[in-house]
């Protein structure tokens, strides 16, 4: 397959298009401690709790510690800033006709919002807050297993589109894009990622993407 082949670029949000891991900067807001935070993706990283388990205990912990106003949330997710070049890269991509997407396993109100600056059409989030009438939270919903929601997620989009799911090049960062990058076969991430050896192209920056497409 050539590059012109390409038709749909799907890129990550956290530490992708954006600077931050917006997780973190909400679960120490919302009480964790950063001692727990680290001992929580480490035991994930190492397979002793699951995904979903991973999920529970941050719910437990907002729910009982936080300040769980989706105002006080928003005022702490939406403190990111963009990558240099993301906005001119996706600019560039829509302008040039190619379908641009946003798969992340963020929270839906950083996805949603980061789509709308960004004037991407296609979005989902792996992780939904839910907020009672009085904008209290109630619920951390997630909706599975990081990598096979993202995988899934993306072949929807295909279905959508009516394209082949190699007809896609990813843009990601960490070990949730890894299973984007074997199906598809066009991963691209940046020098230094721990998913550099399963990348199809390793870029510097994002402004790199020109080069590749």
């Amino acid at each position: 397959m050539s590059n012109s082949d390409i038709k749909l670029i799907c890129f990550d949000l956290n530490k992708t298009l954006i600077n931050e891991n917006t997780w973190v900067d909400l679960n120490l807001a919302m009480g964790m401690t950063k001692e727990e935070d680290d001992i929580l993706f480490n035991l994930y990283e190492e397979g002793i709790i699951s995904y979903m388990r991973w999920q529970k205990i941050i719910e437990k912990i907002y729910l009982n510690r936080g300040k769980s106003k989706k105002k006080i949330i928003e005022n702490v997710i939406y403190k990111y800033t963009y990558k240099k070049g993301a906005k001119q890269i996706v600019k560039y991509l829509i302008k040039k006709c190619y379908k641009v997407a946003l798969i992340s396993s963020s929270i839906d109100l950083l996805v949603k919002r980061g789509a709308g600056e960004l004037n991407i059409e296609l979005y989902n989030a792996g992780n939904k807050l839910i907020f009672d009438n009085k904008d209290n939270l109630i619920k951390l919903k997630c909706l599975g297993e990081e990598k096979s929601v993202k995988l899934k997620q993306l072949k929807e989009f295909c279905k959508r589109l009516k394209i082949k799911i190699t007809e896609c090049a990813c843009v990601g960062d960490g070990d949730n894009d890894r299973k984007l990058f074997e199906v598809t076969g066009k991963g691209i991430t940046f020098k230094g990622s721990k998913i550099e050896k399963a990348a199809w192209k390793v870029i510097d920056d994002l402004s790199q993407i020109k080069d590749v497409l």
